[in-house]
């Protein structure tokens, strides 16, 4: 169950403990489904962060303060750096970043920011903690859980689409047969292989991973430098899925060209430790493909965070569901795309 929500005045007594110095005024700032973030004016000094997180089963609070913790501690600086947390108030305190929203105005290097970082985050898999790191959320380690996890997204769609026509059809004439083709594929080249498709990645090829990655969760500095915030899902995955997300991601939109470059930047560098690399990357890439075309449609489930918001504002849901549709029908023409160039005979013709 979620806590409630917190007040400015709340905002600035937990700041002001947290941070062992006065806030002048709290402000708030980004606001998600999944938590509220406040821009602390301090009487001395720069402005802070506090970043509120609802209670939802997920230790959301533990795996961003810890993943942040790691970064700072090991110098990354386009990450905010950790201040103070209280696990009892649901809240912590984070250096504030300023900046636009870097996916309001997209930039041609864009892919080659988010490639250099995630290539950063790979030269501290054997830092000192990198072990202690939690898995990244809904993390996939062999090609079978990310065919349950197909599955399981899948079933949930199964009855809202008996109310929605369009969206029936879009499963069961193009997403659904072309992922059916996808995983026979695969079943059949680990075969070839000598490969167990339910036997887990070893930990030595895993990857560390923001998860939810992408322009939504980046701001763009002055100087045109993104900077990334938002880190509640990271923790260690499997590569390939990290390179299928951040070049899907439709939080960024990446033009093709940019996706590409990103695909092919972070696969040189994956592919230099773990020579089976590029055979799962071309054999998952469309399954995660589709994963993402079941997220994008998760505005379908009566339950869903993002369709509740939708009512809260009086949107019309009808619209915006239909405009999700269309979007998952042009993820899954890219991804089938995509997927023929690298490979003719992975998804139907």
């Amino acid at each position: 169950m979620s806590q409630p929500d917190i007040t400015e005045s709340d905002a600035t007594a937990i700041g002001s403990r947290l941070a062992g110095a006065r806030v002048a005024a709290a402000q708030p700032a980004r606001s998600g489904g999944n938590n509220r973030v406040f821009r602390l004016e301090m009487a001395e000094g720069p402005p802070l962060a506090l970043k509120h997180y609802p209670s939802d089963g997920r230790d959301r609070l533990g795996q961003e303060y810890d993943a942040l913790s790691f970064l700072s501690r090991h110098g990354i600086m386009s990450t905010p750096r950790p201040v103070g947390k209280d696990a009892d108030a649901f809240c912590a305190l984070y250096q504030w970043f300023d900046g636009e929203a870097a996916g309001l105005h997209p930039r041609g290097d864009d892919a080659d920011q988010l490639a250099d970082f995630l290539i950063e985050l790979q030269r501290l898999r054997d830092a000192d903690g990198a072990q202690n790191l939690r898995n990244a959320s809904a993390s996939i380690f062999s090609p079978e859980q990310a065919i349950a996890q197909y599955e399981q997204r899948l079933d949930g769609l199964r009855r809202p689409a008996d109310d929605h026509p369009d969206l029936r059809a879009f499963l069961e004439r193009s997403l659904i047969p072309g992922t059916d083709a996808t995983i026979r594929k695969l079943r059949r080249r680990y075969a070839e292989l000598g490969h167990d498709p339910a036997a887990d990645l070893a930990p030595a090829h895993r990857a560390l991973s923001p998860s939810d990655f992408g322009l939504h969760n980046a701001l763009r500095a002055e100087d045109g430098c993104l900077r990334f915030i938002d880190f509640e899902y990271f923790g260690w995955d499997d590569p390939v899925k990290l390179v299928s997300d951040a070049a899907i991601h439709p939080g960024s939109d990446l033009p093709e060209a940019s996706a590409n470059r990103l695909i092919e930047r972070l696969s040189r560098t994956f592919e230099a430790s773990d020579d089976a690399f590029a055979i799962r990357r071309d054999a998952l890439y469309p399954l995660f493909g589709a994963i993402w075309c079941l997220i994008v449609l998760n505005a379908y489930l009566p339950e869903s965070r993002s369709r509740r918001a939708m009512a809260a504002q009086g949107s019309d849901v009808t619209i915006r569901l239909v405009g999700q549709l269309d979007k998952a029908r042009r993820l899954h023409q890219t991804i089938c795309q995509a997927s023929r160039r690298r490979d003719p005979d992975l998804t139907p013709r």
